[in-house]
């Protein structure tokens, strides 16, 4: 074996460190070069080219991730991600609403989940999820995943407690898109424990009832007859759950004491529930696109009229009662006094039955407030300071 030579050591280790000095030499031209060509495309104010400052930005703070300018880069990195999730988010809204159907709705949510991973917790987009989930479940295109609306409608009146606008927001739109998320999840929260899920009742009402406390000055919440047929369907499921005791007496049984307490009960619905219900929706469907919900609820209406007053010349005027307040309390009939006989003669009403929910365009356009699905601006300076540079 030849002995080992101390020089070629030293010779070989002087080639290395020059290699290293050279390569160290050629990249700092080319970092400051970058960093130059960046900060112009990006912060001076005579150069500025934003075409060029994000792909300038994005080589930077791969390439150079301790250069002064990759915390910069990075902000203006993250919030052009936002921009770009934000505006497809805005399309997909847009296109939902201008063509509903079960696959743009699916988009919608995937496009909505994107954008809250980048950004979690962005009322605007939360709200507008549930908002376009409950108007395809309801009525748009049948929408069958009830259940992940109700997580969605769920988490928007989670997200929109606050009464105060939170930083970011113009107080008027947060206030606008607030109300809109009370009244409508609070609808559909009741709703589907109506008419998909056959659920609890008491609660149910217990949504709409809060739905109606929206008082909109375009009518939402507090003016629209949807929740007034809502709370009709339940009260006559009441009504016909009451009533079955009696049908199934013997005659002699119906004008008994026993007989005549269900008679007073029944009718108390009527006149007190189910009657007054009918003639909220009646009074508030008065528009093109609500009047489906009239011509269903007035043949009800006409019956258990005309059954508990005989009056039908006096029912436009106790319709009216409910036109401009329609939460009022129910306001007492002009009720024939109840007897066995006469509940006894009632034929059987058909109820309106699941009374759909007509298609409507949003209340509040996707996208108008000037929030939009506006995102916080990522952390950090929005302009560097320049170094001293070398040309």
């Amino acid at each position: 074996m030849k002995n080992f030579s101390p020089l070629i050591a030293l010779t070989l280790l002087a080639g290395c460190l020059t290699l290293s000095a050279l390569r160290a030499n050629a990249q700092a031209p080319n970092q400051a070069q970058i960093e130059r060509d960046t900060y112009d495309a990006c912060w001076d104010k005579e150069k500025k080219d934003d075409s060029k400052c994000i792909p300038l930005c994005t080589e930077l703070a791969a390439k150079y991730p301790d250069s002064v300018y990759a915390k910069n880069c990075k902000s203006r990195l993250d919030n052009k991600k936002i921009a770009d999730l934000s505006q497809k988010f805005q399309n997909g809204l847009k296109g939902y609403y201008d063509a509903p159907d079960a696959g743009r709705l699916e988009q919608l949510f995937a496009t909505g989940e994107e954008f809250l991973k980048a950004q979690a917790g962005q009322q605007y987009v939360i709200g507008w999820m549930a908002l376009a989930g409950a108007d395809g479940a309801m009525g748009a295109v049948s929408y069958k995943s009830t259940d992940k609306v109700k997580g969605y409608a769920e988490g928007a009146l989670k997200a929109f407690e606050p009464a105060d606008a939170p930083q970011g927001w113009e107080k008027k739109d947060w206030e606008s898109l607030r109300e809109l998320v009370f009244a409508k999840m609070n609808q559909y929260l009741g709703w589907q424990l109506i008419i998909p899920a056959q659920g609890d009742r008491n609660l149910a009402l217990d949504y709409l009832n809060k739905a109606i406390q929206v008082k909109r000055k375009d009518g939402i919440g507090w003016k629209d007859p949807y929740n007034y047929v809502l709370r009709a369907t339940v009260y006559n499921d009441q009504y016909t759950e009451a009533k079955k005791p009696y049908d199934a007496m013997t005659d002699e049984k119906k004008v008994s004491d026993e007989g005549k307490e269900i008679i007073k009960k029944v009718t108390e619905l009527l006149d007190t529930k189910l009657i007054p219900e009918y003639a909220r929706v009646l009074a508030t469907a008065t528009n093109p696109e609500t009047k489906p919900y009239a011509d269903q609820i007035k043949p009800a209406f006409d019956a258990y009229w005309d059954y508990r007053t005989g009056a039908k010349d006096k029912a436009a005027d106790y319709i009216k009662n409910y036109a401009s307040d329609p939460t009022i309390d129910s306001v007492p009939i002009p009720a024939k006094p109840a007897d066995a006989s006469g509940l006894n003669a009632l034929a059987p009403t058909p109820a309106p039955g699941a009374v759909k929910l007509q298609p409507t365009k949003p209340a509040a356009a996707p996208g108008g407030a000037s929030n939009g699905a506006k995102s916080a601006p990522a952390k950090g300076k929005t302009k560097p300071k320049s170094k001293k540079r070398g040309r």
